[in-house]
């Protein structure tokens, strides 16, 4: 198909999907999650990609790979604008090392027990574990959408929900560096080549110092408060030079743009505005670039199925196990429950961001005769959908055992009465919580 064609098909569609809300109250928690993190769209477009209608074959989905880099850059630029260290300095240092220790340990769980798993099936080599390196970054991150929507919903209130919140805020830090590290030990091109690892620790310097730089350049451009539409410009050319920038030397475009998104945050002025900008433009982007990813999705073999069933239960385990060994050393000045990482069950958009970025930075790698990319991206989307599907109802299940959500509002609002449900939320959160006998006793 004529690129130009191709690029109108997709501009269309992401029209007509940003007109739609990514939730819908009247669905069930699990698949409204689905829908407000937006995975719906990657169904569609698996269905105009190459394995379906082929509206977008393969030459015109290679073609707007920019438009996947400018995602990438959105997606870390937004959620690097979040680390301000002012706003971060409010929660207790005992929340910060819980935050960063269970997603270090979901990590190195996820990693050795599929290393493990992989030995026994007999795949071995540097392939193999770049592609592990990168499930397990991927593992690591937790999204708060799921949290935030069992709160609504329930009308959840109290210290846990505030530490499950600040926690799904925060981790994708350790998976977005643990892949840049990936990228600086597993180089692109050695790889291709057939090198196997060729360590570059060099890189992570230059991969900081080009976020720093972006956001030095975005601030001076903004300096004198441009009009919002061009502000969105200076956003959307920053977000996709970054990404493209890091891309270019195969580096990780997610570090590179959250490093950007940091800068920015803490250094001038404009995060408010840059945010509420960033909100007004977050669904055609957003949209576009889960389109385009889902065009991505190969299914080689029914395998990759039972692999993602198996990265999605071994990501929830290794959450569980991680938190609940932390949850026992690190001090906190209320009871937590040693199952917190249930909590921690749904995944969200940073782990399909960091799974398109290994697609694009590691191409034609190949294990057991499969693409290792696209099977990798695949295992990943699916595995995000399973979280999403059963996350909510684990967390709620663990507020409820908390005493953090209201037995009198849950009724309430089975039967319709949310003015009631408010009230009685509210009482049941000023009245304390009762926490369950799981906590640290």
């Amino acid at each position: 198909m004529d690129p130009l064609v191709a690029t109108l098909i997709l501009i269309v569609l992401a029209l007509l999907g940003a007109r739609f809300s990514f939730s819908a109250e009247r669905v069930p928690p699990g698949p409204r999650l689905l829908l407000r993190t937006g995975t719906h769209f990657l169904a569609l477009g698996f269905a105009v990609g190459p394995l379906g209608l082929g509206l977008l074959g393969p030459q015109s989905t290679r073609e707007l790979f920019p438009f996947l880099a400018l995602g990438l850059g959105w997606v870390g630029l937004h959620f690097g604008l979040q680390l301000d260290r002012r706003a971060l300095a409010h929660f207790p240092l005992s929340y910060h090392i819980l935050c960063v220790g269970q997603a270090i340990l979901t990590f190195v769980i996820f990693l050795a027990v599929a290393w493990v798993a992989f030995g026994l099936a007999g795949l071995r080599g540097p392939v193999v574990l770049l592609v592990l390196l990168g499930a397990a970054a991927t593992a690591a991150v937790t999204t708060p959408a799921g949290i935030a929507l069992v709160s609504s919903s329930l009308m959840a209130r109290g210290n846990v929900r505030d530490l499950l919140l600040f926690i799904g805020s925060l981790d994708a830090v350790v998976g977005v560096l643990a892949l840049e590290v990936t990228y600086a030990v597993y180089r692109p091109e050695a790889m291709a080549a057939g090198a196997g690892p060729v360590s570059q620790p060099a890189l992570l310097g230059v991969a900081l110092g080009l976020g720093i730089v972006c956001g030095i350049v975005f601030l001076w451009l903004t300096r004198l408060r441009p009009a919002g539409e061009e502000l969105v410009l200076f956003l959307l050319g920053m977000c996709a030079f970054a990404a493209g920038a890091a891309f270019r030397w195969g580096l990780s475009p997610l570090f590179v743009s959250v490093t950007t998104g940091a800068v920015i945050a803490n250094t001038g002025r404009a995060r408010e505005r840059v945010l509420r900008v960033m909100e007004r433009w977050e669904k055609p982007v957003y949209v576009i670039f889960l389109l385009l990813a889902g065009a991505l999705l190969r299914v080689p073999t029914l395998w990759i199925v039972l692999l993602a069933l198996g990265y999605a239960v071994l990501r929830a385990a290794a959450k569980v196990v991680g938190t609940a060994a932390l949850v026992r050393l690190v001090p906190l000045r209320f009871p937590v429950p040693r199952s917190l990482g249930l909590g921690l069950v749904p995944q969200g958009g940073i782990s399909l961001a960091m799974a398109v970025s290994v697609v694009l930075v590691y191409s034609n790698l190949r294990v057991g005769g499969v693409d290792a990319g696209p099977a990798l991206f695949t295992v990943i989307v699916l595995g995000v959908v399973v979280s999403e599907l059963v996350g909510p109802f684990l967390t709620a299940a663990l507020l409820r055992r908390a005493g953090e959500i209201s037995p009198r509002a849950e009724r309430a609002l089975a039967l319709g009465d949310e003015r009631r449900a408010t009230r009685e939320a509210i009482r049941h959160g000023a009245g304390g919580t009762t926490q369950s006998e799981e906590g640290n006793e």
